[in-house]
């Protein structure tokens, strides 16, 4: 009975512990992003505002070579993009996978986001990674290829659909 009573307390200290630690990285990294993260559902798009879509890709990464393919995510972006001026996709392509992201990997209207992640230190974020902004504001991270057709695109769209017309930008 004691040796039964032992192990239980074992098992459940075990477990306890391991909660714990599950705990502690969800609350560790669920701030690792530009500010609170806002919900898709919580974020208002206003006439004029830009739905900025950022890619961060590497040369050697098949995946986002992939992603970048004729029939693939930028190209069906770019499709339907043709129609909705209001959003515009952003690629921060740096040199190889394990290198790390310049200030110089991003286009002049991103370096407010390069400031960020340098100052964050995330200029090594893994690839594909998906970034959606309205105002500088983050509302969706998304990383690996098929988390662009399961979950970010249908944002994009999504945010565009909502979009406030008549509204003025904040």
């Amino acid at each position: 009975m004691r040796n039964a009573m032992s192990v239980t307390v074992r098992w459940m200290s075990a477990l306890l512990l391991s909660v714990a630690a599950v705990i502690f990285v969800s609350v560790r990294f669920a701030g690792d992003v530009h500010g609170a993260v806002q919900s898709i559902g919580q974020t208002t798009v206003a006439d004029g505002q830009i739905i900025e879509v950022v890619v961060h890709s590497a040369r050697d990464c098949k995946y986002c070579a992939r992603w970048k393919g004729p029939v693939a995510g930028e190209a069906r972006f770019n499709a339907w993009a043709s129609t909705h001026p209001g959003a515009q996709l952003h690629i921060v392509e740096r040199a190889s996978i394990k290198s790390e992201e310049t200030a110089d990997d991003y286009p002049r209207e991103l370096q407010w986001l390069a400031q960020d992640n340098q100052k964050a230190q995330r200029m090594r974020p893994g690839t594909p990674m998906f970034e959606v902004f309205v105002a500088h504001n983050l509302v969706l991270r998304k990383y690996g290829l098929d988390s662009w057709d399961d979950e970010v695109f249908p944002a994009v769209k999504e945010l565009d659909a909502r979009r406030l017309h008549g509204a003025a930008p904040q």
